[in-house]
């Protein structure tokens, strides 16, 4: 079958990078037929259950469809190719749609595929059984049956002045589960964060079924994170207070990491220079990382990511402004 994913535009390239790391770490393998700032499609053989298992894990998409046409944004097209592509299956229907175009008129689409599809058909908007969604832009429209949606509230609610312990400078909860996925870490795996913080990555990684191992230099935020944790109900965790140099001391191997190193006066780095900070860290999580697995670190400066690539490959890098003027620079780094 052929997907839409409808994609957040936050950022340009982070959601179908998350998209496709989640399709690795559940094992799904698939086509990509089209990809841009709205949507992106697969032709994969999964079935809807595994594609639902990719749904609870991403941040920057709102929904998922099974395609059934793309085509241009004229009515005339749109009633002929929704003729051509009848749904098969009975059951309550409604129409609904996301217009991101800045000129066309969604509710001449709509009713076109209203028209079509609800014909013969009992018209529920609340809980139907079948629901069609349109995107709408403005060179094409993409529509699809739902196969999920994404609870993107479920952040919202988990933003880090809701936790018991947190700091303003941590990453917004959207963002920390799109480190986590870029990792491809998969469930009952172990994610490791060795700058952990609030616990803001391994909050995420938790809630997915991920083992967490997370350390920091300050005892009061390992403190900090734990609380955080146990007010998720988060319970596959370990804790510890070490510097960087020494986290090969308490962990064996990793098959992921998701940091975001400290990068100024509003972090502690102990009075280091940062440069020989991202050294010895970039130097013990190549220690701790299995061959062929991911690290996913966040750097205040694009020059950094060299050091990175003095012990890890440097597959992809992801820039992205996380508050006013703050970009940070997301390195995905293999072993």
């Amino acid at each position: 079958m052929k997907l839409i994913f409808e994609i957040s535009k936050e950022h340009k390239t982070l959601p179908a990078e998350e998209i496709k790391s989640c399709l690795k770490a559940e094992h799904i393998k698939y086509q990509l037929i089209e990809i841009n700032q709205d949507a992106l499609i697969i032709e994969t053989q999964a079935q809807i259950q595994d594609i639902r298992k990719i749904a609870n894990r991403l941040s920057f998409t709102y929904n998922i469809y099974e395609h059934l046409f793309s085509s241009k944004p004229q009515t005339s097209e749109i009633k002929q190719k929704a003729k051509n592509n009848p749904i098969k299956r009975k059951g309550t229907i409604a129409v609904r749609y996301k217009n991101r175009s800045t000129f066309i008129n969604s509710q001449d689409i709509v009713k076109t595929l209203a028209d079509v599809y609800t014909e013969n058909r009992e018209v529920i908007l609340k809980d139907p059984e079948i629901e069609i969604r349109a995107l709408i832009t403005d060179s094409k429209v993409y529509t699809g049956l739902k196969v999920a949606h994404i609870d993107r509230r479920q952040y919202e609610k988990r933003k880090v002045q809701n936790r018991p312990f947190f700091l303003p400078i941590s990453l917004h909860p959207k963002l920390a589960r799109a480190l986590v996925n870029l990792t491809s870490v998969k469930r009952g795996e172990i994610l490791v964060d060795p700058f952990c913080g609030t616990g803001g990555i391994l909050i995420e990684a938790g809630l997915l079924g991920v083992r967490i191992i997370g350390s920091d230099v300050e005892e009061k935020m390992i403190q900090g994170c734990k609380t955080n944790l146990d007010h998720y109900e988060i319970k596959d965790y370990e804790l510890f207070q070490a510097d960087i140099g020494k986290i090969d001391q308490h962990i064996k191997t990793a098959d992921a990491i998701a940091t975001d190193l400290p990068y100024g006066k509003s972090t502690t780095t102990k009075g280091e220079i940062m440069e020989k900070l991202y050294g010895r860290a970039f130097s013990s999580m190549s220690k701790i990382l299995k061959s062929e697995k991911r690290a996913v670190i966040g750097l205040s400066e694009k020059k950094f990511l060299k050091i990175g690539e003095m012990h890890l490959k440097l597959e992809k890098i992801q820039e992205i402004r996380v508050h006013g003027s703050l970009t940070r620079y997301f390195g995905i780094y293999k072993k």
